[in-house]
Formats: C-alpha cells, structure tokens, sequence
C-alpha cells in the first residue's frame, strides 16, 4: 500500500512533466499524417465496419443496435491495448531519459494511459451522434460514465506499471502481449453480448475476466440506459488490486532502472 501511495504522489508531484509530455507526444505521433487525430477515430470506425460485415452480412447475428455495441465496446478496449502495448516497452525506449534526467518515472507509463484516454475521448465525440442514430437508450444513468472511466484508467495504469517493469528485463515479453491482447480481444464481450454466454459459466465468466464487466457497463450505460454490470464492483477490485501490485514491484525497482535498461 505504501508503494501505490507513494507512486500517486510521484505522479501528482510532476503534473507540469505529465502536460509536457502529453502535448509532445500526441505532436510527434500525428503530426506527419495527413488526417491527424482523426486517425484516433478512425482505426476503431473501420474496425467495426470489418467486424459489422463479418458478424452481420457472414454470419447473419447482431441485432439493430450491433454497431454502436460494438463501437462502444471496440474504443474502451482500444484504449487499454493500446495503453498497454506501449507500456510494456515504454522504460525501453526511453532508456536515455532515464538515465540522464531524474523524475519519478512512473509519470512515463502514466503518460501512456492519457494518450489512450486522450483518443478514448476523441472516439465519445464520435460516437455521440451515433446514439441517435441507432436509437439508444438516454438515461441519467449516463452520469455513471467518469465512474467507469476513471476506474479503467486505474486499472490500465496498473497494469502499466506491471508490465514496464516486467518489460524492461524480459524483452521478448512485448511480442508475446501482442498475442494476449488479440485473444482477450475475442474472450471479452465486444464482438459479441453477455447474454451469449452459456448461463451456467456466466457467473465464472465475469468474475474471471474484469474486461467482462467494464465493456458490458460502458455498453449499459451508454447504448441500453441501464446501470453498469452487476458485476462492476469486481471490475473495481480488480483494478485497484493491480495498481497496488504495480506500484509495489515497480518502486521495488524504480533504483536499477536506469543502469539495467
């Protein structure tokens, strides 16, 4: 507990750097491309337009409401791949910072988590007017969304912080996440709704797979106007139990970084 304690309080410390680094990174990264930011969109819209026909035109399932399902469900995950992907490598590529430059570098993978979130937000504007489009369901349980979000990014980061570290001295291990995320991808109910899962391993389901109840609350809450998943509490538990874990292993650490990456 000390160590998640004293990793908020590195991070919070270092809000200047967190901004700086934000507003280079989002630069570097878009700058040369033509569309810009839209790319940020525009990578989950196609993947749902490819995941529409395959499930809909092939293989015949999905209901009226299946694409903005599956946008919903397709941009909360983005977010945690693409946070994650960039995570588990992200102590490497910076191996000059670290060595020359000392700051709590925790802000590093915590400046990976706002990049997502930053595209996170860019595809809600999108998806925005799809909502009437495809007759969602507007309720007042929509206020249940900074809940939902702020409890992902707590989960993203720790699991960020985890894999960093982790990262750093097995390097293979990114190539390997790239596989895990493909698989978690196709186990959670992005594709595809709850209710498609057999009734008597439901139960196992959501409480072993915390991506289960935070993609089903986010499709709740913004598409069916209902609270989020039952099961959402356990989404919590998760989350907080990895940032703990995360900032233990990654304080435990945080010394050696700079002469073992």
């Amino acid at each position: 507990m000390l160590a998640f304690i004293n990793q908020i309080k590195g991070v919070l410390s270092r809000q200047d750097l967190l901004k700086y680094l934000l507003k280079s990174d989002l630069k570097v990264r878009y700058k040369n491309k033509a569309l810009g930011f839209l790319w940020a969109v525009l990578d989950p819209f196609f993947m749902m337009l490819i995941y529409i026909v395959l499930v809909k035109f092939i293989f015949q399932r999905g209901g009226p409401q299946y694409p903005i399902l599956l946008f919903t469900g397709l941009l909360s995950y983005r977010w945690f791949m693409f946070s994650t992907g960039n995570n588990v490598s992200v102590l490497v590529k910076n191996s000059k910072l670290l060595q020359t430059v000392k700051f709590p570098f925790s802000v590093l993978v915590i400046n990976e988590v706002n990049i997502g979130l930053f595209n996170f937000l860019l595809g809600l504007i999108v998806l925005a007017p799809m909502l009437f489009i495809f007759d969602a369901e507007i309720s007042w349980n929509l206020l249940w969304l900074p809940v939902i979000i702020f409890v992902q990014f707590v989960f993203t980061f720790g699991v960020g912080l985890l894999l960093s570290v982790s990262g750093l001295y097995f390097r293979d291990l990114q190539h390997i996440l790239l596989f895990v995320l493909r698989i978690i991808l196709y186990l959670s109910p992005i594709l595809y709704e709850i209710s498609y899962i057999p009734e008597r391993y439901k139960q196992l389901y959501l409480i072993c797979n915390p991506f289960a109840s935070m993609i089903d609350s986010y499709k709740n809450i913004l598409v069916k106007g209902v609270p989020p998943n039952s099961y959402f509490l356990i989404f919590v538990a998760y989350a907080f139990i990895f940032l703990i874990i995360g900032g233990y292993f990654f304080q435990k650490r945080e010394h050696n970084f700079a002469k073992d990456v």
